[in-house]
């Protein structure tokens, strides 16, 4: 027994812990393998974060049963709906039903808000929110309680419309976030907007509430100072006038939503609102006559918290009075149009598609955050290299250069002196994600500054994936040169040697001498291509001894288990990396138990951590079935699109039942960055030689046309547009090659798999689809049509 285990058993003996609950402790490392070095001490302050909240959202909820709760606490709690979740012995209480929210912010900025699906406004990370009730002619209506209730973006951009059904007509809340001119202050804004869109006028109470999407947030002291709402010594909002009626309580004296629906506001503040409990909460009273608009402003950046009168009363001195211009929730949407009128656009015939396609190519910029990119904007706020990779794959993919070079020209600062590029302890997958994401950036923009600037942490990168792996002997001859156990993808299960970290690594080193080589570091790259080619033969033994001992040739998480959810990872080897063809029967055979054991209807159902529907993990079997021709690939797409949000959000997995989200960030970047992989990869994909374009597309395609401008490739810069004479498509395209010189085979698989090209640009006729119906008849293109 070492050291630290006997002062730890010591130490939970005093407090009268006995020897037979240690051993649950002692004996839940070893339901994977034993780990090389300590556990990631970067992950304790998210969970702790998530277990103090859930411990005291759990305790104020079941006493405070007259409160009004957030949409998905009063859903769990209610034992006719159901979303309800006993608790039992549990002291934890967190959202696992409707993790569903729609991130709102500015191009460029690393913050952002949220907005819940019943239009509770989260301005700040764990913190409070603003909430909306209406007290309309018959009774006051909260929209966590309503039924009628809807909710959808403007313009397909990170403007969050809600409605709500009252007597007379609708109520209609918008958030959106802006950045203030230099005369207002030039701070972020969240924007909050409720328009009376009725025939008749009603009450507006705007409400600041102790708690926010994922569960309950700490608010002591609430302050009105004129126009100015503070929460906790921090400027909160910025009223335009002051309100009519307040009212506020502490958790102890009740809700104040009590003394609203009472009528029984006042017309003062309380000097002093204070709560020892954290649960502070206020409302701010306005008439709204019919067809009027009020609109309020929230700070995006908080202040510190401060406990000292003077600093509060100051920041409020020197806080900005509400804008006196401000751009209305159009403006904000057109603004983002033409944002995102660059890189690759897309002319769908599919409205919902072009909608989701649409919405997340807008979305992409906001995970964007500087020199971060980010997964998610409250679970997930930090930042992975796996993520990244993906983050940033979807952002070159669509032309959004500027962005991810920003992005990948931080990699050198985040690799430690050893070439470990660092952001969790454990994470072996780390060095290949990185090397993977700014060699995919090198293929498609030919940036030789950045590659002169990372070529040497690429270098280094490489040789650590070869010195890790080699680092310590083992006996198993399964586990012989592969990268040490260790905590990656959650959703791979618990610690342990995963062949997803290999396969990625695999990638580092394949890419790293390709991106060597390009460098002129030709000594390096052939060090490179021999680490590639040591390993290979490692992980391919690893990989039989395996298939030996299962009986399957199918490729579980790791060397050491048993075929379980975590399989899903294997396919990584496929999409993205393709290190493997999906034709290769190690992939086809582990596809084939995917299918079979873990999928419900048409999504993959992850038991393992996730517990439900897997948004990306769906889209990672039909990338697979994808690059095979396999035509399920659509349904799976069709799920997805299904399962999305109003606003086209996903959470990171999906409760099988009530169909909200269950686990991660209720805004996944990682979702989001694969829809638009996979739309690409339908339209336009890299083969060996070439460019496939509509590799595959739905039949109710057929007969419509479908534009693709400006799409970066491997190849060059690509467009190209589908018109259709009867049954017969015709194909209009044009390449501006990397490398005039090389030729580029072009091919349409999808529609003609019997037509090539080389040519940079034409057009070509092609047969009919061997599936396709007899439509009328449309136009063709014109000779000579072009793309501008």
């Amino acid at each position: 027994m070492s050291a630290r285990t006997w002062l730890v058993r010591r130490l939970l003996g005093r407090l009268r812990i006995d020897d037979d609950t240690i051993r649950h402790l002692s004996t839940f490392q070893r339901l994977g393998e034993h780990l090389e070095i300590q556990a990631p001490g970067e992950m304790l302050p998210i969970g702790a974060r998530t277990v103090f909240r859930a411990l005291r959202t759990r305790a104020a909820s079941q006493t405070g049963t007259d409160w009004v709760w957030p949409y998905w606490l009063r859903r769990q709690i209610d034992p006719s709906s159901p979303a309800f979740v006993p608790r039992g012995h549990l002291p934890f209480l967190s959202n696992v039903t409707s993790r569903n929210w729609t991130m709102i912010g500015n191009r460029g900025s690393a913050r952002e808000a949220v907005v819940d699906p019943r239009g509770l406004v989260s301005p700040w990370h764990d913190a409070w929110s603003l909430d909306w009730w209406i007290g309309a002619e018959d009774r006051w209506h909260v929209p966590a309680d309503e039924a009628n209730v809807r909710q959808s973006l403007l313009g397909d951009s990170p403007v969050v419309e809600t409605r709500m059904r009252v007597p007379g007509g609708d109520i209609v809340h918008r958030a959106y976030v802006i950045q203030a001119t230099a005369a207002d202050g030039g701070e972020e804004l969240v924007i909050v907007e409720i328009e009376n869109d009725s025939a008749v006028p009603v009450a507006l109470a705007l409400a600041i509430r102790p708690y926010n999407a994922e569960g309950l947030a700490v608010i002591e002291r609430i302050g009105l100072h004129d126009t100015t709402v503070t929460v906790d010594g921090r400027v909160a909002m910025l009223l335009p006038k002051p309100p009519n009626a307040v009212a506020a309580s502490t958790f102890h004296d009740g809700d104040c939503a009590t003394q609203v629906f009472a009528g029984e506001t006042q017309t003062s503040f309380p000097a002093d609102l204070r709560d020892e409990a954290g649960m502070a909460q206020a409302a701010f009273v306005y008439p709204l006559p019919h067809r009027q608009t009020l609109r309020v402003a929230l700070p995006l950046a908080p202040d510190p918290r401060t406990r000292l009168v003077g600093r509060a009363r100051k920041r409020v001195r020197d806080a900005p009075r509400f804008p006196q211009a401000l751009p209305s929730a159009e403006q904000v949407a057109n603004g983002w149009k033409t944002h995102t009128d660059q890189g690759m656009r897309l002319v769908l015939p599919d409205e919902r598609l072009q909608s989701a396609v649409d919405a997340n190519r807008r979305y992409l910029l906001l995970f964007h955050d500087g020199t971060d990119v980010t997964p998610g904007p409250r679970t997930y706020n930090r930042f992975w290299f796996r993520d990244a990779a993906y983050l940033l794959a979807a952002l070159d993919r669509y032309g959004f250069h500027t962005e991810a070079r920003e992005v990948l020209a931080s990699f050198p600062e985040r690799q430690h002196t050893d070439g470990f590029f660092f952001s969790q302890r454990l994470e072996w997958d780390a060095n290949g994600a990185a090397i993977w994401a700014l060699a995919h950036h090198w293929d498609l923009t030919r940036d030789r500054e950045l590659l002169d600037e990372v070529v040497t942490s690429v270098a280094g990168g490489v040789q650590w994936i070869d010195r890790k792996r080699r680092g310590k002997r083992r006996d198993d001859p399964a586990l012989r040169g592969l990268l040490p156990a260790g905590i990656s993808a959650e959703h791979l299960g618990p610690h342990d040697y995963f062949y997803w970290d290999d396969f990625w690594a695999l990638a580092g080193l394949r890419d790293g001498a390709r991106m060597l080589r390009a460098a002129g570091e030709d000594e390096a790259a052939d060090r490179a291509a021999a680490f590639l080619e040591s390993m290979t033969a490692d992980v391919r033994a690893s990989m039989a001894l395996t298939a030996d001992r299962l009986g399957t040739k199918a490729v579980p998480a790791g060397p050491r288990r048993r075929i379980d959810p975590g399989v899903i990872g294997s396919l990584a080897a496929v999409w993205p990396l393709q290190l493997l063809g999906a034709d290769d029967e190690a992939m086809q055979a582990t596809l084939d138990v995917v299918r079979d054991r873990f999928c419900i209807d048409e999504a993959f159902y992850q038991g393992i951590s996730h517990t439900g529907l897997g948004t990306y993990l769906t889209l990672q079997v039909a990338f697979v079935e994808l690059l095979a021709g396999d035509r399920r690939a659509l349904d799976r797409l069709d799920w997805f699109l299904s399962a999305a949000t109003p606003t086209w959000t996903w959470p990171e997995a999906i409760h099988p039942r009530v169909a909200g989200g269950c686990m991660g960030d209720g805004h996944h970047g990682w979702a989001a960055a694969e829809l638009l992989s996979f739309v690409r990869t339908m339209l336009v994909h890299e083969t060996r030689d070439g460019l496939a374009l509509a590799s595959m597309i739905p039949t109710s395609w057929y007969g419509q046309g479908v534009e693709v401008h400006d799409a970066p490739t491997r190849f060059g810069l690509l467009s190209f547009a589908i018109r259709w004479h009867g049954e017969r498509p015709a194909i209009l395209w044009e390449l501006e090659p990397h490398d005039p010189d090389v030729a580029v085979v072009l091919t349409c698989p999808g529609l003609d798999p019997t037509w090539r090209s080389t040519e940079a640009r034409g057009e070509a006729l092609l047969d009919a689809p061997p599936d396709a119906p007899a439509p009328a008849a449309v136009p063709g293109p014109d000779q000579g049509d072009s793309f501008e």
